[in-house]
């Protein structure tokens, strides 16, 4: 099977190319592997990400269109139309009809906001603007992102590198980690079973929360006010610091491991 497909504001005319494959093993009655090459010419600013099954990766690039790569999984029937544009929003759904699936690989503007969520996939977000996710069941990985982030990851995994902006990370069973936050505004990290790692690029205030699990965090030399369990190593709920706490400083590390230890340390 062929088929070219690009999007001209609101046109369809044909250009890039699909291709059919059969699959064997797949559940659900999906047999089906279909791969679509689509460019939207269209200034997107806005991506809006929902759908049960699939995976969603977004970066960003210099050129001015949208890049949409999709890989379809279905029992051999006609996909369904699992994406469009509003204006300058795109909208992406990884469900395209009944046993269908879509996979994304998405390279956007620079300064595209992602919002959304997916029931079940993995979601990966590199160099766009802003981000408010949330994974069902799925890891999320945050790479290089200069605006405010919120993530949520119900049964799953976060990691994150090189965020700018004010980040809350939320992950209900699973652990977060997340390191060389450059921006120096406030870190919020909360989980219920997992572990939390957090390095600090920039001195700023951080809130970490674990129910079951250790805390670990690593902030560049500065002054800190540290709140936190006292020294109580003989139920597990212990803090401990190479800092000198000082309760006039500006960022405060707000840490409680419920069961668990938390640590503070300054980097090399």
């Amino acid at each position: 099977m062929t088929a070219r497909l690009i999007r001209r504001a609101g046109a369809l005319t044909l250009a890039a190319a699909a291709t059919a494959t059969v699959l064997t093993g797949c559940g659900a009655g999906v047999g089906a592997k279909l791969t679509y090459d689509d460019t939207e010419k269209a200034k997107i600013t806005d991506i809006v990400i929902d759908g049960s099954s699939g995976d969603v990766a977004i970066t960003t690039g210099a050129a001015a269109e949208t890049r949409i790569k999709r890989t379809v999984r279905t029992d051999g029937r006609d996909p369904e139309i699992s994406h469009h544009v509003t204006g300058s929003t795109l909208d992406v759904s990884t469900s395209c009809g009944d046993h269908c699936t879509v996979s994304y690989e998405i390279t956007a503007p620079v300064g595209v906001k992602v919002k959304g969520s997916l029931d079940s996939g993995d979601l990966t977000l590199s160099k766009v603007g802003s981000a408010d996710v949330r994974a069902g069941s799925g890891d999320i990985l945050l790479d290089q992102i200069p605006g405010d982030v919120i993530a949520r990851a119900d049964s799953g995994s976060i990691q994150a590198n090189a965020l700018g902006g004010g980040t809350t990370l939320v992950a209900k069973s699973g652990d977060v980690m997340a390191h060389e936050l450059t921006g120096g505004k406030a870190v919020k990290v909360t989980v219920d079973s997992g572990d939390i790692s957090v390095g600090l690029a920039q001195p700023a205030s951080v809130t970490a929360r674990a129910s079951s699990g250790d805390i670990n965090l690593v902030v560049p030399v500065g002054d800190y006010k540290i709140v936190g369990p006292a020294r109580r190593s003989d139920d597990g709920d212990e803090l401990n610091t190479d800092l000198v706490s000082n309760p006039s400083a500006p960022n405060v590390l707000d840490l409680k491991a419920s069961s668990g230890d938390a640590s503070v340390v300054t980097s090399p």
